[in-house]
């Protein structure tokens, strides 16, 4: 603000020295003007008395003839020094203007530019650097950035990354309000997110509160396939006894898992959910088993569908690692809340080996299809088992 007000004053300044010369002229100027004009109203007024004075005609005419002359030397001299006098205010205003925009350029400028960004260029690298090598370096920038934030409070960037150092070194709290305020400034950012709740978590050893949840569930939002937060929700889920949400949020985690070590540790969670549930519950059950040994790091789909093709009702995915195994077709793995199997009159059971591990159906798959099933199969808890061999289809 103190600067703000120093680069007014300064222009203002400029201002009247530029302004003093072109009132001293001006006055001048006035002054002048005054006096020449009188000279022409007395010649005007010695001509129109010549009219009148008795003289002779002759010496009338030659003194008539002098005093317009003079007269006209006067006018036109008048004349340009007028112009002379406008050019003059011309390039004066001219220079004033010029002054006045330059002026408010610097001010302009000095308002929009950020002195501070030097301080913190390259900051990005906090990203990079690891706390048990180049802790120091973690805490010089650490400090750069906060004295960055003391003057550019609005700096998302500078938030996001003051967040990262907050964390590397061990300060998950300061990390979480750091990462909550960079939310408040971007919006809808999954990875601050992320790093929001990454650092409450590790503050709060790992209890998901209340608050925590909510940042789940708007990560979810923005990412439906994000694994580890749709694994994170589902322990929560469990924990509480909410045992169906669990179910949907870990099957979800599973078929979004790249690892097959993680997707035979979310399988096999799931089993332990499902133990715990009424397995008197409606579901259709598909024992799956492969004639031949599997292709390596092959995928298993088991998929209840409208009959002859169609958007599922219910869908699994398993390695072909795990098989043999049996899965559980019902509501719990519908596709999403509106189709599920409990809604379908008719429907088939198709269990695809996926040698490319794309869901969908490529030339090479190992495909088993069920007869046509009704309600009444799902309701009673149908048992089908499936034999995968190569070259099926």
């Amino acid at each position: 603000m103190i600067s703000m007000l120093g680069y007014i004053g300064l222009a203002l300044l400029a201002l009247v020295f530029l302004l003093l010369p072109l009132l001293r002229k001006g006055s001048s100027d006035a002054v002048s003007q005054r006096v020449d004009e009188a000279h022409r109203q007395w010649y005007r007024q010695r001509l129109q008395e010549l009219d009148h004075d008795a003289v002779d005609p002759e010496a009338r005419e030659s003194l008539q003839q002098e005093l317009a002359a003079v007269l006209l030397a006067e006018d036109e001299f008048a004349r340009t020094r007028q112009a002379v006098r406008t050019r003059t205010i011309a390039r004066s205003w001219t220079w004033i203007a010029s002054a006045l925009v330059l002026g408010l350029s610097v001010l302009v400028y000095n308002s929009q530019s950020d002195s501070g960004l030097p301080l913190v260029k390259g900051a990005e690298i906090v990203l990079s650097l690891d706390v048990t090598e180049q802790s120091d370096e973690l805490r010089l920038w650490q400090e750069r950035l906060r004295s960055r934030l003391a003057d550019a409070p609005e700096d998302a960037k500078s938030w996001y990354l003051f967040g990262h150092a907050q964390l590397k070194l061990g300060q998950p709290m300061k990390a979480a309000q750091a990462f909550a305020k960079t939310d408040s400034l971007v919006g809808s950012d999954v990875s601050v997110k992320f790093y929001w709740l990454q650092a409450r978590l590790l503050a709060s050893d790992g209890e998901l509160n209340a608050v925590s949840e909510a940042i789940a569930n708007d990560i979810i939002a923005l990412d439906p396939n994000n694994g580890p937060v749709l694994e994170l929700l589902s322990v929560s889920m469990m924990q509480r006894g909410e045992l169906p949400d669990a179910v949907k949020l870990m099957n979800r985690a599973l078929n979004a898992a790249v690892s097959v070590d993680r997707q035979i540790g979310l399988a096999g969670a799931m089993r332990v959910l499902r133990g715990r549930m009424d397995a008197a519950a409606p579901h259709i059950e598909v024992a799956i088993i492969a004639v031949e040994p599997p292709v390596p790091d092959a995928t298993v789909f088991v998929v209840a569908r409208p009959p002859g093709g169609g958007m599922p009702y219910a869908a699994v995915r398993r390695p072909a690692a795990m098989l043999p195994f049996t899965v559980l077709l019902d509501d719990l793995v519908g596709m999403t809340e509106q189709r599920v199997l409990s809604n379908a009159e008719t429907f088939e059971v198709v269990v695809r080996l996926s040698v490319s591990g794309s869901p969908q159906a490529q030339s090479g798959d190992w495909v088993w299809r069920s007869e046509t099933l009704d309600l009444r199969d799902y309701e009673s808890g149908k048992k089908l088992h499936a034999a995968l061999a190569s070259g099926s289809t």
